[in-house]
């Protein structure tokens, strides 16, 4: 993002907007939607959205919304981030699938690297965009200060854009069992394979779901997470994120983390059905009598207030997961440390938005 003058020091980094409110940047993602719109099927063809709305998306804030204001960003809380995802993906769920797939591992960076990493990770201007392919492949052989990696990733949601990938693989060390890990990976360390959009796969086209390939590269020992750390603990020493910004947002749990993104981008597609519902019975009269317009008609009303309030059940566990998600926070602030099982706890009711979202969007 370009410097300005209102831009405030915080560290070593800039803050473009010191004085941004969660209630503004909310509002220019709603405003955006009719944009979004018209860039839809262009996105879906190309895999991505376009150059022009990332420098949008750049403008608006949006790739700083939850980034530690140490690092130049906004360290907004969880609702508003997912409020804002939600907007996008209203607008188009596939750039919302991008989108969010490619911030929503800010938290984890913060939370599980060592802060000399993160801290380049955020460079020179604050943004850090990266996917995370969870699933565990290729391998990590030790070598001498630190790894060999090989491997491809599908399914890199976000990647068109990234400053950086992350990655989930095995560590194979001679005589040791196999251990599961996170590496990061700096943009010129990965290639993208051309791999989506156009039709390619019966999915979201323009989510930027493309393969990153690694060939032979080498990782620096402290860019490598044990991925048990992630999801697994419930962090009775903190985590680098929490000794470094005293938040602990930082905790960096994914177990919550992971389906809340994957739930705000469809929450927003479920708006985004009910939006295209009500133009149509809007605009077009019933095929058999009576031949009203459709909004008249006491079966195009019942299934329009059914998915309205599934859609608004669906949001508001979203939205209250993302305030518990706070809360356990601080409780371990507090030395009261939520167990692992609340953790989870927490992430299955985020699965229950998701499924409310498509059983609004079925009915739709």
């Amino acid at each position: 993002m370009s410097s300005n003058d209102t831009a405030a020091v915080i560290g070593d980094l800039r803050v473009p907007e010191p004085d941004l409110t969660p209630q503004e940047v909310i509002a220019r993602a709603a405003a955006m939607r009719p944009t979004l719109r018209e860039n839809r099927v262009k996105a879906a063809e190309e895999g991505r959205y376009s150059a022009e709305l990332h420098r949008a998306f750049e403008d608006a804030g949006f790739y700083r919304l939850v980034q530690p204001r140490k690092y130049g960003g906004y360290e907004f809380g969880l609702e508003t981030y997912y409020r804002t995802m939600i907007e996008i993906s209203r607008g188009d769920p596939g750039i919302g699938w991008c989108l969010t797939l490619g911030t929503g591992h800010t938290i984890p960076l913060v939370a599980h690297f060592p802060e000399e990493v993160v801290r380049e990770a955020f460079g020179e201007d604050g943004v850090f965009i990266a996917p995370h392919s969870a699933t565990p492949r290729g391998a990590l052989v030790p070598t001498e200060g630190g790894y060999r990696l090989t491997g491809e990733w599908p399914y890199s949601s976000g990647v068109p854009y990234s400053t950086h990938a992350m990655v989930s693989t095995i560590i194979l060390a001679e005589g040791s069992d196999p251990v599961p890990a996170v590496v990061l990976l700096p943009r010129g360390d990965y290639t993208v394979r051309d791999d989506w959009g156009a039709h390619a796969t019966m999915a979201l086209g323009a989510s930027g779901s493309n393969t990153v390939v690694v060939e032979d590269v080498f990782i620096p020992a402290e860019n490598v997470s044990p991925l048990f750390e992630w999801g697994y603990s419930n962090f009775p020493e903190g985590t680098h994120g929490t000794r470094s910004t005293g938040n602990p947002l930082y905790l960096g749990q994914i177990q919550p983390l992971y389906p809340a993104s994957l739930a705000a981008v469809q929450v927003g597609a479920a708006w985004a059905a009910l939006d295209a519902y009500e133009e149509t019975i809007l605009t077009k009269k019933r095929l058999y009598p009576p031949l009203v317009e459709r909004y008249k008609h006491e079966e195009s009303q019942r299934i329009w207030g059914q998915a309205r309030a599934t859609i608004d059940a669906a949001q508001a566990v979203l939205l209250t997961a993302a305030r518990d998600y706070e809360r356990l926070g601080e409780r371990w602030a507090s030395g009261d440390h939520p167990t692992f099982e609340d953790w989870v706890a927490l992430g299955n009711v985020l699965y229950a938005s998701c499924r409310l979202s498509h059983e609004a969007t079925e009915l739709l």
